[in-house]
């Protein structure tokens, strides 16, 4: 039975998407395993080079333009027991001289399987290899230990994962998700850590292109443009922390865990983003609304993390209003309650 399907969202043409297609296929044929493709680029030149191409590869067109929706249309066409996201702008290659990965033998702790990922920009080259696992055996410590080896880049998100795991969660945040942001990836990510193990895969290198973030002035220029196309004010990325805080509180809602482990990767959560936010505020109170400013204080002084996360939501009004009641309605369809 084949265990693993790469699953690749594409918008771009076929002459700055190939290398990926490309080297993506080879990869399958090799390991004998699945290609989607769904190609929203509309290039003619493309899909008549790709559909019906490779026994394979499955081609597909899907009639939105939107990422969040072309991502979806893939995931959906994805029948085995693991899956890998992939972009169209990185490369996987498989290396012939290490036994492939056996995802049929892994262990039920273990979620994820990490390939040697290879951070690359076009000026510079690769500019790191991140091999590292996560082996914590509690959800809470498995957000830790991710935080402190991902070192600001969270290209652990283009790994294999158990499908039926990795589609649950992408379809709560395309159906229910308050903004769509492409800045959750990171509490996609810490939520998934929290599920479970991520084992690495030294017979795999997985290329990710850093693109617009390989310089400082191309992070800022980034990271505003996510909040931006998201819907949110210029001032959004002042509250990035909080945002990743509520997100990954949300997504452990819906993880496979005891409550004891949500909780306990709840709590760590918190400690990570929600205290990142409360010093930013304390440290500069004049970037904020006043009234921001104030249930900050009151946040601080707060052990009770279900009172922590309300006034949180509170807080999500003053950056946009109706925020909080969208937020609600998110909690809700995670399956908690507010």
């Amino acid at each position: 039975m084949t265990q693993l399907t790469l699953c690749m969202p594409s918008n771009r043409d076929l002459r700055n998407s190939a290398s990926a297609i490309e080297t993506a296929l080879i990869y399958a044929q090799k390991r004998s395993c699945r290609l989607i493709v769904s190609d929203n680029s509309r290039d003619p030149e493309k899909q008549a080079y790709y559909e019906n191409s490779s026994p394979y590869l499955t081609y597909v067109v899907p009639d939105s333009d939107g990422a969040l929706q072309n991502m979806a249309h893939a995931l959906s066409r994805v029948e085995t027991p693991f899956v890998m996201p992939m972009g169209d702008d990185d490369e996987i290659y498989g290396l012939d001289d290490r036994l492939a990965f056996d995802f049929a033998a892994l262990p039920e702790d273990v979620i994820g399987v990490r390939p040697q990922t290879s951070i690359w920009s076009i000026g510079m080259g690769v500019h790191r290899t991140d091999r590292f696992s996560i082996t914590a055996d509690d959800a809470g410590g498995r957000i830790l230990e991710y935080n402190q080896k991902a070192a600001g880049n969270n290209a652990l998100y283009y790994s294999f994962y158990r499908s039926g795991l990795f589609k649950n969660l992408f379809s709560l945040f395309a159906e229910a998700h308050p903004t769509h942001g492409g800045y959750c990836d990171w509490a996609l990510s810490f939520a998934l850590c929290a599920a479970g193990k991520f084992l690495h895969d030294p017979s795999t290198i997985y290329r990710y292109d850093l693109g617009r973030w390989a310089s400082t002035e191309g992070i800022e220029a980034a990271n505003s443009s996510l909040y931006r196309q998201a819907g949110l004010p210029d001032t959004a990325e002042r509250f990035s922390s909080l945002l990743r805080f509520i997100d990954t509180h949300v997504f452990l809602i819906n993880m496979p865990l005891s409550d004891g482990q949500r909780q306990n990767a709840q709590m760590t959560n918190a400690r990570i983003a929600l205290r990142s936010f409360l010093r930013e505020v304390a440290n500069a109170p004049d970037q904020y609304d006043p009234e921001v400013v104030y249930l900050a204080e009151l946040i601080g002084e707060t052990p009770d993390l279900t009172s922590a996360f309300q006034m949180s939501l509170l807080i999500t009004d003053r950056l946009q209003e109706g925020l909080a009641a969208r937020y609600v309605r998110f909690v809700q369809a995670a399956g908690g309650q507010i």
